[in-house]
């Protein structure tokens, strides 16, 4: 909980940068976003050289998520992000060997070059932190994986529906390259997710 506290905190400190550097004469300006999605999770897993004869996979999953978005001008915003998934870790045949659950948030500044257009495309970048919780591995009572912090790269479109609500489709690539504890040795596992989201914001 405290890492959670630790992105918002960094997400306020950086509206609060951002908003001190832009100009005031946007007051008509609608700053603020809150947006639900649900989210498509594919990790492109790379397990350590060690462990490439047990050929291990880690599951997609779907989950649902909620964002809060600033606008500091029409065209530069800032986002943040929060969900959590379960992965579940599979031996070749598809045996599952265990699972962990992921906390992966990011913070994002976004560029969006035709602000006014119904059709408004955009694209970002950032960092995004991965921590992990209630790591399982059947037969393994010492078993954890590390947290990370890594660089997130973003797109996506806002569509226009009536007032101030907007359909949006969102991808991300999160680079989250980690290590788990396994009876007492260290291994690299590289997750790198790709994340596909479509959902519905409310601007305000």
């Amino acid at each position: 909980m405290k890492n959670v506290f630790r992105m918002l905190f960094l997400f306020i400190v950086l509206n609060l940068g951002f908003t001190a550097i832009a100009r005031g004469d946007e007051d008509d300006l609608k700053h603020y976003v809150v947006r639900l999605r649900t989210l498509y999770v594919m990790p492109t897993e790379e397990f350590d050289n060690r462990l490439s004869s047990s050929k291990l996979e880690i599951t997609n999953n779907v989950t649902g998520e909620l964002d809060l978005e600033y606008y500091f001008t029409k065209y530069i915003s800032s986002e943040l992000i929060a969900g959590v998934t379960r992965h579940e870790i599979l031996a070749k045949g598809g045996t599952v060997l265990g699972s962990t659950w992921l906390l992966p948030p990011s913070i994002t500044v976004k560029y969006h070059p035709f602000p006014s257009a119904k059709v408004s495309p955009y694209i970002g970048g950032g960092i995004e932190l991965t921590f992990p919780f209630s790591p399982k591995m059947t037969g393994h009572p010492d078993f954890s994986v590390d947290q990370s912090v890594g660089w997130a790269a973003q797109t996506g479109v806002d569509i226009a529906l009536k007032d101030n609500l907007y359909f949006n489709l969102d991808y991300k690539y999160l680079n989250a390259d980690t290590k788990f504890r396994l009876d007492g040795d260290k291994y690299r596992v590289d997750l790198n997710p790709h994340v596909f989201g479509v959902g519905v914001g409310y601007r305000f």
